[in-house]
């Protein structure tokens, strides 16, 4: 998908056919491949919605509109429990603490996952059913801690959303609502379009439920070297620098703000702040390249490496857009633009308890 700028991203969204979508979602392939561009805060969901109903109706549109919600709805959800989405919402049982090897090496010996893991590696994007499976396999079947996988993948993706991936790990590991998610050899073919048997996961649900850990995925790897590798600034980008900001007014963005029409009117200095994170190995380059990709779509930005406690030596009047990872930085703060602006602000236990409130 070759969107430029944003005028184009828009363009792009009134293209998508909510009925092929709704069909062919689960296909690994098949993606309408908008979750960067949200998660970036480069548009945002109620827009999206808006687009996509301009050449679609509500009803044909409806799965398209319904993962939109959910997405929405882990967002509430770290926005209500903070944190607490970093640890288990329910007690289960003790756990391993790495990562298979062969996960890391994209080696497990099944054809589609290993696929999935180069392009992983490679380009920093794969598909929702693929995730689900890596996070089956590395919770359910090789028996590791979900945090540890959950901080392996945001690290590699440019997707990377907080609420949606580390939930949806705790959902797949059975610590979100007591039930776990088991990957199976004959769910990836179809899905994958592959044929491949003979594998540690060519069995029924129920053998899976109950098979010991696998040799293939017997060696782990330790948390603290399952991380991306280290992030690099482009030589030619030009940094700015805090002691030169302390006493002027200005529009700061993060990673996850990146809305290039957000006051976009402005004549107030505009700045990127990118902290520690994405530069210690937290992040791949993949990452900090779509970062830096997005960041060009608002006109004279400039880019600052700074930490949230550094942020406070600035006197001048801060602007910034809300999210979640940036609640500690200073600011007159813009609230985030909300499919359901009007349902109660609490923790839904469950997506359809919260969708439910939502029709209302």
């Amino acid at each position: 998908m070759d969107v430029t700028n944003y005028e184009a991203l828009e363009y792009y969204i009134t293209t998508i056919s909510a009925t092929k979508y709704a069909e062919r979602r689960n296909y690994i392939g098949e993606s309408t491949r908008l979750s960067e561009f949200i998660t970036r805060g480069v548009i945002s969901l109620p827009r999206v919605k808006e687009l996509i109903l301009k050449n679609n109706s509500e009803q044909s549109a409806y799965k398209l509109l319904n993962e939109l919600a959910w997405r929405e709805y882990w967002q509430q959800t770290w926005r209500v429990r903070g944190d607490e989405i970093f640890s288990s919402f329910r007690t289960i049982g003790s756990k391993l603490e790495g990562i298979p090897t062969s996960i890391l090496n994209a080696s497990t010996g099944i054809a589609a996952i290993d696929a999935g893991l180069s392009d992983l590696y490679d380009t920093g994007y794969i598909h929702n059913h693929m995730r689900l499976w890596l996070a089956g396999v590395i919770c359910n079947i090789a028996q590791c801690n979900w945090r540890v996988g959950a901080d392996w993948m945001i690290s590699h993706l440019i997707d990377g959303d907080y609420a949606s991936n580390h939930l949806s790990w705790q959902w797949c590991a059975g610590a979100y609502t007591g039930k776990q998610y088991l990957p199976q050899q004959d769910n990836i073919n179809t899905f994958s379009k592959s044929v491949q048997h003979n594998t540690f996961l060519d069995a029924s649900y129920e053998a899976i439920s109950v098979m010991p850990i696998p040799n293939a995925l017997a060696e782990l790897t330790e948390p603290a070297y399952t991380l991306a590798k280290q992030a690099k600034l482009p030589s030619s980008i030009n940094t700015v620098s805090i002691h030169d900001l302390v006493d002027s007014d200005l529009q700061l963005y993060s990673p996850w703000t990146l809305d290039p029409n957000w006051k976009s009117a402005s004549n107030l200095p505009k700045v990127l702040v990118l902290g520690e994170p994405f530069f210690d190995g937290h992040f791949s380059q993949n990452v900090l390249d779509s970062i830096l990709k997005f960041s060009t779509w608002v006109p004279d930005i400039k880019i600052l490496k700074a930490n949230s406690g550094d942020l406070k030596r600035l006197n001048g009047t801060i602007y910034r857009k809300d999210h979640p990872v940036i609640n500690d930085w200073p600011g007159v703060v813009s609230q985030p633009e909300l499919l359901f602006p009007n349902i109660t602000q609490k923790f839904y236990p469950s997506f359809s308890s919260f969708w439910k409130q939502a029709q209302k």
